[in-house]
């Protein structure tokens, strides 16, 4: 069961990821497309590529539903870290280039250090509970949380700064409404009116103000910098619900506790190399100018 929820979880890292490039693609490419909100959305859906990456990232994110209904949300949420690696490749074909070495070597110290992870977490198929008032609770400090750090994005002076603030608000939500959909995924199991429940409502909530973050911060052309930190804050956010909230087990040994630290310091360090390899402004024109010219553009 596990290794089935596993390779569904890859899988859909794998789709998410080609949807991710595609948005990215047409996020920067609307050079002057104004406004921060929702009409700012209303308009990026009437483009027919940033359609298509959305119908990848929906497959995707199915995918990583029924794996978070078939595994702990601890172990299926790293996995999603290999989305990285499928995304730049992805991106450098759609650009028509070859990966960097230094991409290359980050992508294998994060696909060892997924490895090892999954390898030091101890397997829990129990099934999660989580009390309706615990869960409205867990979504309001997120959205909070989530909230300041929209702020800070749109205080911040550089692209990068901002971009990354952006994918930490994105990647907070996604891991806890990760966490309430292994919930709601596991009850359906047994019950598929399970679904109409506060958990999933609350979901919807986070799920959707996620991915307005999630295409703001790829407008600041910085998408190897959002992608990692989404990557970074998603899966973090989703194992410290699952064991803080959900129970989940912790390694029972000081070796496995110390593999584990080892392998997450592995992941992290792959993630930061992965990133740093594409972080750099476009050719003639200085960050500070393009930070004018957003600024310029949004009300």
């Amino acid at each position: 069961m596990l290794v089935v929820a596993v390779v569904l979880a890859v899988v859909g890292a794998l789709f998410i990821a080609l949807g991710s490039a595609l948005q990215e693609q047409v996020v920067v490419g609307m050079r002057f497309l104004g406004g921060r909100g929702v009409r700012w959305l209303l308009r990026l859906v009437r483009q027919p590529r940033w359609l298509l990456g959305a119908a990848c990232a929906g497959l995707g994110v199915g995918l990583h539903v029924l794996a978070l209904s078939r595994g702990p949300v601890s172990v299926i949420q790293p996995v999603g870290t290999t989305g990285l690696l499928f995304a730049l490749v992805v991106k450098a074909v759609l650009e028509r280039r070859r990966l960097r070495l230094s991409q290359s070597l980050g992508g294998v110290a994060v696909v060892v250090g997924l490895v090892g992870l999954l390898l030091a977490l101890p397997p829990d198929m129990k099934a999660p509970t989580l009390s309706t008032s615990t869960a409205v609770l867990l979504a309001v400090v997120t959205l909070a949380v989530s909230g300041t750090a929209v702020g800070v994005a749109w205080s911040a002076s550089s692209r990068s700064a901002r971009a990354a603030a952006l994918a930490f608000a994105a990647g907070t939500t996604f891991g806890v409404a990760s966490a309430l959909i292994s919930v709601i995924g596991h009850r359906m199991l047994v019950d598929l009116s399970a679904i109409a429940s506060w958990p999933t409502l609350l979901a919807v909530v986070l799920l959707s103000t996620g991915g307005l973050a999630q295409q703001h911060a790829y407008r600041m052309r910085r998408f190897a910098l959002a992608f990692a930190m989404l990557e970074i804050a998603d899966p973090v956010s989703a194992a410290t619900v699952g064991v803080l909230v959900l129970g989940e087990p912790l390694p029972s040994t000081p070796l496995a506790a110390a593999w584990m630290g080892l392998s997450a310091t592995g992941i992290v360090v792959g993630v930061v190399v992965l990133a740093r390899s594409y972080i750099g402004p476009a050719p003639g024109h200085s960050d500070h100018a393009r930070v004018d010219s957003d600024r310029h553009l949004s009300p």
